[in-house]
């Protein structure tokens, strides 16, 4: 991301747009759709934070000056809804009845366990958002919904009518809104013009035949205009956006099962899969906010657990003894950690021959398979010319690894470094000690630590 400031959702709301007579993108957090009824405006998204409504409210009054008869949430992620209080403020200025806020009736499950686990969601949060964990606060400031919804609900008893969706996707409280008159759809948190975001790294478990089923629906409703979560309405080839998203995403599934039936584990299934470049390589498809190796370790860990089949993290020693014992195999760790600019010339010329070859030339999809990645100290003493040596074994841990069939039956194997992992490099001048004695032995494995 080159400019944060710019591009961070927190930072600033973007100019009201008109989508239709009626119909407009308020520009807050996401889109902030607004739809002008007979009995009001009903508003999705009102922002991460009332400091943003007086300026957004200003710039819509440009256009209407309609009462806000309802707020619905699109769904229930933090920040989407923190700007309620300003909305709400602004009605009662005005002199207007108090906006019914609406969601659907998993909204109200999630709030609370945000409400639970606030300071991991402002942990979280301080990661993605790039700002200190105390710009978020440890209690969220949610407003729950006055009204809940199950499956559908129709707004407007006169003139233009409003029907609120579920579109479980993203998370299992996403609200769509279908305009059918206009066959307008605000597609919310389901559509997002990239792969779908399944498999974020720090986020809960999203199934992506959950997400396909919604696409289809929305597709069968043959809307003319899909206003997305984020950025500017699609008015062309709207149904084959929605039903190859949806197809790549069964793709998807149907490829990680099968080799998972195979025994194969996810490391072997991401460099197995051939990804078809009619489902692919499409605009919609762009890897921008998700990527469809995330979706690929969803599904795996949906499947099989947190397990990922190394012994070592069964019973994971404490990461500073691990550490200490991957060190004290390093002969040189000067030579090791010196900076790789330096020891390749250094300069943006140096930066530019540690990149990896890009996918791009194997094919527009592009070919992700390739030989198994080095991790960065062993790669840094290949390049180096550093020889790895195994160290005095530590008790719990056990130095040396296999592959995951060879490991589980028996956590210990009497092979020298060099036998089990040839492909990192790794010289080992005697085999590993014996194992410990009690207890059951721990792994200490380079490739699965990123090593």
């Amino acid at each position: 991301m080159t400019d944060t400031a710019e591009r961070n959702p927190l930072d600033k709301r973007r100019p009201t747009q008109v989508v239709a007579p009626g119909i407009y993108q308020l520009g807050l957090q996401g889109n902030s759709f607004i739809v002008e009824t007979e009995q009001g405006l009903l508003v999705v998204d009102t922002g991460p934070s009332p400091d943003l409504v007086p300026d957004a409210l200003a710039d819509l009054r440009q256009h209407t000056d309609a009462p806000i008869r309802w707020i619905v949430y699109s769904h229930g992620h933090m920040g989407y809804n923190y700007g309620v209080p300003g909305f709400l403020a602004d009605a009662e200025r005005r002199g207007d009845p108090r906006p019914t806020i609406i969601a659907h009736e998993n909204v109200v499950r999630r709030y609370r366990r945000y409400a639970e686990t606030g300071g991991l969601q402002a942990h979280l949060n301080s990661m993605q958002f790039r700002r200190a964990k105390a710009a978020f606060p440890a209690v969220p400031p949610q407003t729950f919904p006055d009204q809940t919804y199950a499956e559908s609900l129709t707004l407007g008893t006169t003139g233009r009518v409003v029907q609120l969706l579920w579109a479980p996707s993203e998370t299992d409280d996403v609200t769509a809104v279908w305009l059918p008159q206009e066959r307008i759809l605000y597609g919310s948190a389901a559509v997002i013009e990239s792969i779908p975001n399944i498999g974020t790294p720090l986020r809960t478990l999203r199934d992506p035949v959950r997400w396909a089923d919604t696409l289809d629906r929305f597709a069968a409703l043959d809307p003319a205009v899909v206003v997305p979560e984020w950025g500017k309405p699609r008015r062309e080839k709207v149904g084959e956006m929605l039903t190859e998203t949806a197809r790549a995403l069964r793709w998807l599934r149907a490829e990680v099962v099968a080799r998972l039936n195979k025994g194969m584990a996810v490391g072997e299934i991401l460099h197995d899969l051939d990804y078809p470049a009619e489902l692919f390589d499409e605009p919609w498809m762009a890897e921008t906010y998700g990527h469809r190796d995330f979706v690929v370790r969803d599904i795996v860990r949906a499947e099989t657990g947190w397990w990922d089949f190394n012994p070592t993290n069964l019973h994971p020693s404490h990461p500073d003894v691990a550490a200490a014992a991957v060190a004290g195999a390093i002969a040189d760790q000067a030579a090791v950690l010196a900076p790789r600019a330096a020891r390749r010339g250094g300069g943006a010329a140096g930066a530019a021959r540690d990149r990896p070859a890009r996918a791009g030339a194997r094919g527009r999809a592009g070919d992700r398979r390739g030989p198994r990645a080095e991790g960065g100290v062993v790669r840094a003493a290949r390049e180096a010319g550093v020889e790895l040596r195994v160290a005095e074994p530590v008790p719990g841990l056990v130095h040396g690894w296999s592959r995951r069939r060879e490991c589980f039956g028996s956590l210990w194997r009497p092979k020298t470094l060099t036998n089990v992992a040839p492909s990192t490099g790794a010289v080992a001048t005697r085999p590993p000690a014996s194992p410990p004695a009690t207890g059951v032995p721990r792994v200490v494995d380079p490739a699965a630590r990123g090593l």
